[in-house]
């Protein structure tokens, strides 16, 4: 790519991140489209054994729409903040395999066994039928914080809250999500919701 290619592109990159500043969620897939790739290969580059590096990329590029949205983060050139966040997920995810000890007994229970995507839908059905029990105004919350990651005092004025009263709604609805999410773990697959 030459120089005024590259220009182009961060001054491309710089309009994208203040749309997506603004709320624009297409401008953060269009930087996703722009640079995993990239971000993948360098990711490769700086692996460590038992990091798994499209869990890398997808974290990278989440700690990046977070920081963003928090007004924090790139302003101008991306690509540069997204290899420091590669190395440190990387550095960090590693750190924490170092300390984890596994037993022999523990060994078999990690390993990949025949049936596990069941469990998983099994719990992804058992979690959505809580969350759907759930009352409107604490699913808005409980999405909002937990999913698209907003911190509770930014969400306050919208939900006609203090930012206070929006962290306790949170803290509240979070206690009941692990409530309902019990429950509906002790009912037949079949029943509820």
């Amino acid at each position: 790519m030459g120089a005024s290619a590259g220009a182009a592109a961060e001054s491309d990159d710089a309009a994208l991140l203040v749309r997506l500043r603004e709320g624009d969620d297409a401008a953060f897939g269009e930087l996703y489209r722009r640079h995993a790739p990239v971000v993948r290969r360098f990711a490769l580059s700086v692996q460590r054994q038992g990091v798994d590096v499209d869990d890398v990329v997808a974290e990278v590029f989440l700690r990046v729409l977070r920081a963003v949205r928090a007004g924090r983060g790139p302003r101008d050139t991306i690509r540069t903040y997204l290899f420091t966040v590669v190395r440190r997920v990387v550095a960090e995810w590693s750190a924490a395999r170092r300390y984890q000890l596994v037993g022999a007994d523990e060994l078999t229970e990690r390993g990949p066994r025949q049936g596990d995507h069941q469990v998983v839908q099994a719990e992804g059905e058992l979690l959505a039928r809580a969350f759907l029990r759930l009352p409107e105004r604490w699913r808005e919350v409980l999405w909002r914080t937990e999913v698209e990651g907003h911190r509770p005092a930014s969400l306050a004025a919208q939900l006609g809250l203090t930012p206070n009263a929006t962290a306790v709604l949170a803290h509240r609805a979070r206690r009941r999500l692990r409530e309902a999410y019990h429950q509906a773990a002790e009912l037949p697959l079949g029943r509820g919701a």
